[in-house]
């Protein structure tokens, strides 16, 4: 697993790496068993400067972002903070709720498919063991039907009354 952090308008200190691979060693969790080797994980850690005078003033100070590129998607989670350490969980829990979502929906469609297959599969298998078998009961009922069709109808009518 790939992990590159970077900082913007502020120092990175040994510490600060430190915090940030162990949240983000939490949030790996949600991976499982998956194979980590294709992973890649971008960590930007900002300071906002809120120089602009049409910024809000109750804006969070510190911004942390996560990139996480797993197999065929790109998954994003971000969080801010009064402090940076407040900005980085939660982004931490973002992160780990959206990693934990894809591979739901990873195993979802890998049940699905197996799914599919073992139906087209038992489809095949019971049409091969009935084959031969015939059914006496759909004969006598095949039978009986023919029997009652060829039955002529009798006509009960009543003769007129005042006659």
């Amino acid at each position: 697993m790939d992990v590159r952090i970077q900082g913007t308008n502020m120092e990175l200190t040994e510490e600060l790496y430190t915090f940030v691979e162990a949240k983000l060693e939490d949030s790996y969790r949600a991976l499982g068993r998956l194979d980590r080797d294709p992973v890649q994980v971008d960590v930007e850690l900002e300071e906002t400067t809120r120089r602009h005078p049409h910024e809000l003033e109750d804006q969070r100070r510190y911004r942390a972002e996560a990139n996480v590129t797993v197999p065929g998607r790109l998954i994003r989670a971000e969080g801010s903070g009064d402090d940076i350490q407040q900005a980085i969980v939660a982004m931490k829990h973002r992160l780990t709720r959206e990693l934990r979502e894809w591979r739901e929906r990873v195993i979802d469609e890998r049940r699905a498919g197996g799914r599919r297959a073992k139906q087209e599969l038992g489809e095949e298998i019971e049409a091969e063991r009935y084959a031969d078998i015939e059914d006496d009961e759909e004969a006598r009922y095949a039978a009986e039907i023919e029997e009652f069709e060829a039955e002529p109808e009798e006509d009960d009518e009543e003769p007129p009354d005042g006659e």
